[in-house]
């Protein structure tokens, strides 16, 4: 027969393993963040809390369209970012007139709506780096604007999946 005391430390093991459990997944299966500004607007208006996959690039690249976490430290310091990929390592990426090209071509409007403010010129992405913009292209501090506007691989935390506040989409 269980005593009391016996009891009351099995009460305690469920709690405790939840909260390993939940640090285990923050730290290396999930991110999760909030999205301060509008800048990804509006795929993820402004104060949207944002799930991510820190596993998915160990299974493959990312693409052009996807949408990452990052650190950008020259620019922000350990701050996560969220922005959307528009070029990857070997790409050329540019802005001419209001308009985005990557390798050449316009980028899709919809995800590169006409872009405002200064040229960028024809730039070639460095391998294992990428060029991000923000979604909301006027509101947006992102590559075209950074001294070194190069996002390393490895400063790469996961990719952005789902929006669960406010309201609850996939992305």
């Amino acid at each position: 027969m269980r005593t009391r005391r016996q009891k009351r430390e099995r009460w305690w093991t469920l709690p405790l393993l939840a909260l390993g459990l939940a640090a285990l997944l923050n730290r290396f299966v999930l991110i999760n963040a909030r999205v301060p500004s509008g800048s990804m607007e509006p795929a993820i208006p402004s104060g949207a809390m944002v799930l991510g996959d820190r596993t998915a690039y160990l299974r493959a690249d990312p693409q052009v369209g996807d949408v990452v976490f990052f650190r950008h430290e020259e620019e922000f310091g350990r701050d996560i970012l969220i922005k959307r990929v528009a070029a990857v390592g070997g790409q050329v990426f540019s802005v001419r007139d209001g308009q985005a090209y990557l390798d050449g071509l316009p980028l899709a409007q919809g995800r590169s709506p006409v872009l405002a403010g200064a040229d960028f010129p024809d730039t070639a992405v460095p391998e294992d780096c990428l060029v991000v913009l923000g979604d909301n292209r006027e509101a947006s501090n992102d590559s075209r604007y950074w001294a070194d506007p190069f996002v390393p691989r490895q400063d790469v935390l996961g990719r952005a999946v789902l929006v669960y506040f406010p309201g609850f989409h996939l992305l």
